[in-house]
Order: C-alpha cells, then sequence, then structure tokens
C-alpha cells in the first residue's frame, strides 16, 4: 500500500487536534485515505481525492466507503472544515454516487452549528440526491478538557432529546428512506436517558463501529447468550462476587445486564439469579475529561486508579472490556494488557461482547459451585 494520506482539513471538532501532548506518535496521524476508508471503515472527507483516484474507485468498484459529509450547506461547511476545499468533497461525492459506489454517511453534530434547521437540510438533501448511501450516521461531537475552541460544546440532555425528537419527526414524515438509513449513535440515547430504539431498528448495523447501535447489539447478544445456556447450577457460592468494570456511559448498559441475568429463571434452578453476586465499577475518564464517557477511551491510568477504590479480594473476578486496547494492545496511555493485567490475578480481560461476558460470568458461577464441593 502507498503512504497513507494525510487529512488537510482543520475541522473545529478534530478528536486528534484535542489530545494531550506526549502520546505515541502514531496517535495524532490524521489519515484521510480511501483505502484505509475501504478495508477498515475510516470516515474520510474526500477533499483530497483527485481525478485518477475517483476513475480508480468507480473502475474497480471499491465499496463502501465511509464519508464524513457534516452539512450540505456552503457556509457552514466552511465553519466545520475551516479549509475553503471543502467544496470538491461533495462534487467527488456525488460522482461516486452517480457511479453506483456505496458510501455510508456520518455527520458530527455540533450544538448551535449544524443542528436543527441545518441538519433537517442536510438529511433532506442527502435522502432525496443520493441513490447509493446505504447509511447516515449521526453522533455528537466529542470534546475533551484539552479542547481550546470556545464554540465546541457538548450536548447538554435537553439537546440530545431535541435531537431524538427531530431525527422521530423526520422518520415519521419521510418514511422508509429516512427510518432504514438515519441513525442516531447511542450517546444520544445515553445523554438523554432516553431508551435506546429495539435491536431490530437498527437494519445491518452499517455503523455498529461508529457506536450506533452497539449497545442494542451487546444486549440482544446477551439475551441470546442467556437462552442458549443450559446448564444449571444447583448450588452457589453468594458470597464471591464478580466485578465489571466500564466507563460513564457503559454503567447505564451493564447495569441493565445485570439486572437482565439476575431475572433470569433457568429450569430447575434451585438458587435464583437474584442472589448471584454481581457489582459494576463505573471509571471516570480524567485522562481526556471533557464528555468523553465511552468505554473504548478510557486510559490506563483511569483503570488502574479505580482499583485503589475497590477490595480486589472481594471479588473472584474482575472483567474488563478489551475494547480499552488497540490492535498493538496498547491504551490512549501506552499501558499494555499486561499492565492492566498485573493489576491482580483475578483481572480478566475479555472481548467486549454479550456472548463472551455472559460465557465468563457464568465460568466463574461454575468454579463458585465447584469451589463448595
Amino acid at each position: 500500500m502507498n503512504e497513507i494520506r494525510l487529512c488537510k482539513n482543520r475541522c473545529i471538532f478534530c478528536f486528534i487536534d484535542q489530545l494531550p501532548k506526549g502520546l505515541r506518535k502514531t496517535l495524532y496521524i490524521k489519515d484521510d485515505d480511501y483505502l484505509l476508508s475501504f478495508i477498515h471503515g475510516n470516515f474520510i472527507t474526500l477533499t483530497n481525492v483527485t481525478e485518477g483516484d475517483l476513475s480508480d474507485i468507480i473502475k474497480t468498484k471499491i465499496g463502501p466507503l465511509y464519508v464524513s459529509v457534516h452539512s450540505m450547506d456552503p457556509v457552514v461547511r466552511e465553519t466545520i472544515f475551516r479549509d475553503k476545499k471543502h467544496y470538491k468533497s461533495l462534487r467527488n461525492l456525488k460522482k461516486l454516487d452517480e457511479a453506483g459506489i456505496k458510501t455510508n454517511i456520518q455527520i458530527v453534530l455540533i450544538p448551535k452549528i449544524n443542528d436543527g434547521d441545518d441538519l433537517k437540510k442536510t438529511l433532506t438533501i442527502l435522502l432525496r440526491d443520493y441513490i447509493n448511501i446505504e447509511s447516515i450516521g449521526i453522533v455528537p461531537v466529542g470534546v475533551t478538557r484539552y479542547n481550546k475552541n470556545k464554540r465546541l460544546k457538548p450536548f447538554e440532555r435537553d439537546q440530545a432529546k431535541m435531537i431524538i425528537e427531530l431525527i422521530e419527526k423526520l422518520k415519521r414524515a419521510v418514511g422508509g428512506r429516512a427510518s432504514n438509513k438515519v441513525f442516531l449513535s447511542d450517546e444520544f440515547y445515553l445523554i438523554s436517558d432516553i431508551s435506546l430504539p429495539p435491536f431490530e431498528d437498527y437494519g445491518d448495523f452499517y455503523q455498529i463501529n461508529n457506536g450506533i447501535g452497539k449497545s442494542a447489539y451487546f444486549m440482544h447478544d446477551v439475551i441470546v447468550s442467556l437462552e442458549k445456556q443450559k446448564a444449571c447450577l444447583d448450588v452457589i457460592d453468594t458470597s464471591k462476587k464478580i466485578l465489571l468494570i466500564t466507563s460513564e456511559y457503559g454503567i447505564k448498559i451493564i447495569k441493565q445486564v445485570i439486572k437482565k441475568i439476575k431475572s433470569s429463571i433457568c429450569k430447575n434452578y434451585v438458587i435464583p439469579y437474584e442472589e448471584i453476586s454481581l457489582d459494576s465499577l463505573e471509571v471516570k475518564n480524567n485522562f481526556l475529561g471533557g464528555n468523553v464517557k465511552a468505554t473504548g477511551l478510557l486510559s490506563g491510568a483511569d483503570v488502574s486508579n479505580a482499583f485503589s477504590r475497590i477490595n480486589n479480594n472481594k471479588y473472584i473476578s474482575i472483567i474488563i472490556p478489551n475494547s480499552i486496547f488497540n490492535n498493538e494492545g496498547l491504551t490512549l496511555d501506552g499501558y499494555t494488557r499486561n499492565d492492566i493485567g498485573s493489576l491482580g490475578e483475578n483481572v480478566k480481560i475479555i472481548p467486549e461482547s454479550g456472548k463472551d461476558l455472559v460465557s465468563t460470568i457464568y465460568k466463574n458461577m461454575e468454579n463458585s459451585r465447584k469451589d463448595l464441593d
């Protein structure tokens, strides 16, 4: 593969620009490469795609591509991108759409900049004038404590609720064209304390890696996995506890998971799930601060510091999702899997899936029963 193409935009919400200094160099790379978009689902702007690139994409039918649009209004786009070359991206997007190239669109929503009427205008144009868009994902802007742009504000509860109402109204007005394509990220529902849409509403989960439908998929996976558990445990040492570590957003989902597990009754089950000791620990993201509350962005330092608030010996297992690590096994601040694993012999780092969580909890309950034998 050729050298990665770097993004030349200066987007006001750029997360990389909001990182602290001194992290590993790869975290500061701003890629805008259509090949990485195709291979890994990275979102690109299409501002640095050449005519030759367009020809190659169309000729080889590369797709789907993941494209950041944010707004269809030229003035608003210039405010967001802070680069007058942004106009090229919409022209390129139209050419790709007319050539049959599938795309998944991202809109990073910023209060009082591209929400409200501008969002309605953007969605109307995309749904009306483009025929090969698979999905349109709307995510709230992320603001770290290192942000220096005063115009950048995170969504408050009432603002998030208004966005949910706006999208629901649009879907009722437009029908299938919107309901099957336009999706809000889980964060809007978590911020506003509104129940997440059901699993079925997310279709093919086109943007699950963008935090859209991830919680619903996780809960569905938990429910399916619980239904598949055939063995029953007639004796459990309820003095043994299992701890689930998660983030400020994740805690809302994990509490639902714990409730679901405790309310699931197995046939011939002597001790009900209500007596199973499952605890959760919410870890605040002090490393990045702001409104950064997703589990995958937890730092190793914050997870490590959280252990000072618990009694390790109280738990037979302390479960940590592997989403806090990148593909090289590093957290944002450079902690390794071994670093986190060394926090206790009872630490278990598992894949962030409902199936793996249920399986791990169930195995620990079985082990607890064996200890009593």
